[in-house]
Formats: structure tokens, C-alpha cells, sequence
């Protein structure tokens, strides 16, 4: 691995390091972890004074202290190995558990008191060690042991050092002088310093308890930011007033949950205002329509409460309270009461995080709501002019009937195989409604021209494509710009001999859906060039042109809808008088078709050769 590799791998473990941040941790959980990590602190520690007693053996084996070498021999190598066993229990055996620390705490007071019997004043500052080792756990329990245990760890160390007598110049040469001008003044010297430890982990303790407080609640409301953010996200791009209020009411319940953990999952209703009135909705998702108009007022109940909400706030802002057991959220547009929620839910007056989100929430989605109303309108707008130059199309032929319609509606139903959203599948339905805008500037006798066109009629007939583009020109909106390139497009073959020689994938992705609806319902329509087809030939003939004319993805959408689209068909005939144009009334009949052409479908599969066409020779279908 060359070093360039290496370093971005460091990068990389390094970014996911500090990309993980632990919130919402409790106390004990904190000092769980802490008495691990203190652990293979206290081990290292261990580790370190171990060699430490080796050295001090040394220097009496090369004579710098003059104490019994085989005694000194004993006691230092015992007191080294007894240091290492902290080392060995926390980082090679990885022990865990309350157990590890009281032992590593006894542990080192029999170290300290065999090299007090030993050595004397020499070692005197090492009574101090497990008492300063159990602090660094924060356990005020620790401590106390720690200082319990070293106390009677100090008096039989006096004692026995006055036994032993293995230093020459030891003054406390007597049990007596040991207790009475060692361990006393010892012992008072090491409780001073213990209450001062005490109370040095006390102010620790509480310093941490707070700091995990501190951190949970930062880390509580960066959870719900974090949310409202995704939240937003969500909402943003929505066009339909009734689609926001549903993920209004699941992203407030799911805020909720998330902030205040209660033991039910928050119930409450959203209500939205959908033109003239609010369109309300419960948690479930389904519409309650609860709102009763007072006129200046709209009033409401809810979970045995009532509500009466003014319809217009001279100078009123959105805002959110917690009041009574309920959450409310009001939604203002320049004093215009636009959209309001209400959920039965409990929050502790003192709780800022939540109000914070809340209000966060409140502020973020009020503009939301106002955007939408915005674009619900302005794509009404387009829906009523697209509608409109449809109907002129439509009706400036009297063969089309309700061709644009029914193509409109094929586009709804083969959408979802294309379509990213419900939004998007709605621009796609009324685009699709202005694939053929461009025949109103082709002559009359050329479209209800009976028999095949001329090479001239035909070129006349295929700039179609470039005159609904230039309709539609620069008209702004998500319909107009979808319309644009399906209006260019759906002409255009898969293997590029269309109308504009476009091929593949640089075909319009709607527009190769748009030509296969088109092409369906004109091969099931009578024209004055042509006969109706029967549905089971139209069928072949869709699916014999997977790769060569339509866009294989677009055929395998089309089977699977086409009982729909059957049905979609005989829902708008051109001439309801007309037996012809009507393919079957009864959806029995159109299930044992499909069925029927299911067969013969695998029977081809399996029995029949495949033919190579040359696509020069293939002549494209007229429309």
C-alpha cells in the first residue's frame, strides 16, 4: 500500500471516530464506561511503579541503600509482580465489572505495606497511592474504601517496621515510639487528606452529573433539529394542501415521540387550509373533517376538548404552546390563520429543548405551508391551461374525441413505473394531456384525411412535434417544461428512426411512456384512414416492438397495466353510441383477455423462432 493509500485510510478511520458521538447517556452508563477506561488507566499506572520497585531493588543491589538484600530481594520482586497483575487484569484479560477496581485498591495497599515493612520512611508518600487511585473512578463509595482500608493498612505497617528493624537508621525502634510518633500523626495527616478527596469527588461528581445533563439535552435537541430539518425536507416540494397535512400530523407525532419518549404514541389532528376551508386530518392519516365554520372562527373538538380558533390575527405570528395537556401549533400568513395543530401531549413547563424544536418546527414549516398554497395555485393554473388546450385540440378534430383524455389517463396509470412521487406522477398525467397540442396548426384535411398520407402530407404531419413545442414556447412551471419534451418527443422510436431520428436513452424518459399510450389508444381507434384493432392485436403489436420502437421498460410497464388501460378505454369512448370503439364493458371479459394473451405470450416464448427485422424497412405508424 503506497503512502497516499495509507494516509486516506487514517482520514477515513479518523473521520468515522469523531462522526460518532454518544448522546442520551445515562449516568450509570457514563460511569460504566469511565470505570473501564479508569481501569486500563490504573493498570498502566501499575505497570509504571512496577519497574519503578525493580529500579529502587537495583539501586540497594549496587549498594546506593544499604537494606538486607534478601529481604529486599523478596519484597520487590513480590510488590512488582503484584503490580503487575492490575496491568494483566484490564488490558490483556480485559476484565470488567465493580469487582476490578476494589480488588486493584487492595491490591496496592498490600504492596504499600509490604514495602512499609520493609523500607520504612523511605516509602512513606506511597500510603497515598490507593487513596489518589480510587479517585480517578469518581466513586465517592471507592474513596471511602480506599480510606477505610488504608488507615489499618498505616498502623500495621508502623508496626511491623518497628519489628522488623531492617533500616539502621530508623528512629521508631519500639512498637510504642511506631504508634505513637509514626502512625498517629500519619494516620490524622492521611484523614485531612482524605476529607479533602472526599469532597474533591463529591464536587466531581456533581460537576459530571451535570456535564452528562448538559450533554444529554444537547444532544435531545440535536436529535430533534436534526428531525425538524429532515422533517422539512419531506415537506418541502409538496403541491397538494391535504398530501402536507397528512405529513404534517406523522412528522409532529414522530418529533414528539422522539423528544419525550411517552409510553403511547402521540394522538392528535393537523388541519390545513385547502381553499376556502381547513382540511383536517387524525394520526392514522385519515381525514376527520372536524372543523365547523363560526365565520370569523372555525371551532373544533378534540380528545374531549374544545377549540375556537379566529380565522384572522391582525399582525399575528405562528407560534407554539404547551398548555392543559396540549401541544398547539398555529399557522400564520400576515394574520391569516393557515394551518393549525393540536396534539394530547404532556411537557414539563421547564422542559427548553422541546419548546426550542417546537418553535424551530413551527417557524420552518409556517413558510412551508405558504409555498405550498402558492404552488398548489400556481399548478392549478397549469392543470386548467393545459386542460384548456387540450380541450381545443381535442375538439378541433372530430376523429381525436376523447383521445387526449384517455391518453392523460394511460400516463396516470403507466406513471408509477416512471414517476419518483405522487407530485411528480401528477405533473407527468397532465403533461401527457398536451402530446398532440401541436395538430391544431395541421390542416384539418390532413389529420381527417381518409387512406394512407403522401410523403408531403406525411412531412407536414411530423412537425407536429416542433409546433407544440414552440405552443408550449417558454411557459414556466413543472407541467409546461414536462410537456415540452414529452410534446417533442413522443414521436421518437427506440431504435432512432422517428420523427426526429432521437434514439435509446436520449429519448425523453416520459415521452417514451406518452408513445406508448398514444400509439395503444390510436391502434384501438377507429380513424378515418383505419379501423378499430382488436385489444389482443393491439397488444401484439405494442409488445412485438419492445427494443425496435418503444423502450422495453416502457412495454413491461405496459403489460402489467394493460387491464387498466382497457378499462380507461371503454371509460371514455369516443362515441358511447358507437359498439365499435367500446373494446368490453365487462371486467371479467377484459381478465380472461389478458389472461388469454398471457398464454399466448409464453406459448411464443417457447415455440416460436425469433426474427431479426431490419428497422429501415419497418414503416413508422401514422397517428
Amino acid at each position: 500500500m503506497n503512502n497516499e493509500n495509507k494516509d486516506t485510510l487514517k482520514k477515513k478511520k479518523k473521520k468515522k471516530v469523531h462522526g460518532t458521538l454518544n448522546i442520551n447517556l445515562s449516568k450509570d452508563e457514563f460511569m460504566s464506561n469511565n470505570e473501564d477506561r479508569s481501569n486500563r488507566l490504573f493498570g498502566k499506572i501499575c505497570l509504571f511503579a512496577g519497574f519503578l520497585v525493580l529500579f529502587y531493588l537495583i539501586l540497594n543491589e549496587v549498594g546506593v541503600f544499604k537494606i538486607a538484600p534478601v529481604i529486599m530481594r523478596i519484597s520487590c520482586i513480590a510488590s512488582a509482580i503484584l503490580f503487575f497483575i492490575p496491568f494483566v487484569i484490564s488490558y490483556v484479560l480485559k476484565r470488567t465489572g465493580e469487582w476490578v477496581k476494589y480488588f486493584m485498591i487492595t491490591d496496592i495497599l498490600l504492596i504499600v505495606l509490604m514495602l512499609y515493612s520493609v523500607m520504612s520512611y523511605h516509602v512513606m508518600m506511597l500510603w497515598l497511592f490507593p487513596l489518589v487511585g480510587s479517585i480517578i473512578y469518581f466513586d465517592k463509595r471507592l474513596v471511602r474504601f480506599a480510606e477505610c482500608i488504608t488507615i489499618p493498612g498505616i498502623i500495621l505497617g508502623h508496626y511491623l517496621a518497628s519489628q522488623f528493624l531492617l533500616l539502621g537508621d530508623d528512629p521508631l525502634r519500639t512498637a510504642q515510639a511506631a504508634m505513637l510518633y509514626g502512625a498517629l500523626p500519619r494516620v490524622i495527616l492521611f484523614l485531612a487528606i482524605a476529607f479533602v478527596a472526599r469532597q474533591v469527588t463529591k464536587k466531581a461528581s456533581k460537576m459530571l452529573s451535570n456535564a452528562i445533563e448538559n450533554s444529554n439535552e444537547i444532544g435531545r435537541m440535536t436529535n430533534g433539529i436534526q428531525m425538524v430539518m429532515s422533517q422539512t425536507q419531506n415537506l418541502m416540494g409538496t403541491r397538494d394542501m391535504r398530501v402536507l397535512a397528512g405529513r404534517m400530523v406523522t412528522n409532529l407525532s414522530d418529533l414528539l415521540e422522539l423528544m419525550l419518549h411517552p409510553e403511547k404514541k402521540p394522538v392528535g389532528t393537523v388541519g390545513v387550509l385547502d381553499g376556502d376551508r381547513f382540511y383536517t386530518v387524525d394520526t392514522d392519516g385519515n381525514p376527520n373533517n372536524i372543523c365547523r365554520d363560526l365565520g370569523d372562527d372555525i371551532g373544533f373538538e378534540f380528545n374531549n376538548a374544545r377549540f375556537k380558533l379566529s380565522k384572522y390575527v391582525e399582525n399575528a405570528s405562528s407560534y407554539s404552546e404547551e398548555r392543559e395537556g396540549f401541544v398547539n401549533i398555529r399557522f400564520y400568513d400576515h394574520g391569516k390563520l393557515t394551518g393549525f395543530a393540536v396534539f394530547r401531549q404532556d411537557v414539563e413547563s421547564d422542559d427548553y429543548s422541546m419548546k426550542e424544536v417546537l418553535n424551530i418546527y413551527t417557524y420552518s414549516t409556517t413558510s412551508i405551508i405558504n409555498n405550498t398554497m402558492l404552488t398548489f395555485d400556481m399548478f392549478r393554473t397549469q392543470e386548467q391551461l393545459a386542460y384548456s388546450l387540450a380541450v381545443v385540440s381535442e375538439n378541433s378534430s372530430q376523429e381525436t374525441g376523447q383521445h387526449i383524455r384517455r391518453v392523460s389517463e394511460y400516463a396516470r396509470i403507466m406513471g408509477q413505473y416512471v414517476c419518483s412521487n405522487v407530485e411528480q406522477l401528477e405533473t407527468f398525467r397532465i403533461a401527457a394531456m398536451l402530446h398532440d397540442i401541436g395538430k391544431l396548426m395541421i390542416p384539418k384535411e390532413i389529420i381527417e384525411k381518409p387512406g394512407r398520407l403522401t410523403a408531403e402530407e406525411f412531412g407536414v404531419m411530423k412537425k407536429h412535434v416542433i409546433y407544440g413545442r414552440d405552443i408550449i414556447g417558454n411557459a414556466p412551471g413543472e407541467v409546461m417544461e414536462m410537456a415540452r419534451h414529452i410534446i417533442l418527443h413522443h414521436h421518437e422510436r427506440w431504435d432512432g428512426t422517428g420523427y426526429l431520428g432521437v434514439s435509446g436513452e436520449d429519448i425523453d424518459k416520459f415521452a417514451r411512456y406518452v408513445s406508448v399510450c398514444d400509439v395503444f389508444d390510436a391502434l384501438l381507434s377507429r380513424r378515418s384512414y383505419k379501423a378499430a384493432w382488436p385489444a389482443q392485436k393491439v397488444y401484439e403489436e405494442i409488445t412485438s416492438q419492445s427494443g425496435r420502437q418503444f423502450d422495453p421498460s416502457a412495454v413491461e410497464a405496459f403489460k402489467k397495466c394493460y387491464v387498466e388501460m382497457l378499462k380507461i378505454r371503454d371509460q371514455f369512448p369516443d362515441d358511447e353510441n358507437d359498439e365499435e370503439n367500446i373494446v368490453t364493458a365487462n371486467s371479467e371479459a377484459i381478465a380472461a383477455e389478458a389472461e388469454k394473451i398471457h398464454e399466448q405470450e409464453e406459448h411464443r416464448k417457447k415455440f416460436l423462432p425469433k426474427i431479426k427485422v431490419d428497422p429501415s424497412i419497418v414503416t413508422p405508424i401514422s397517428i
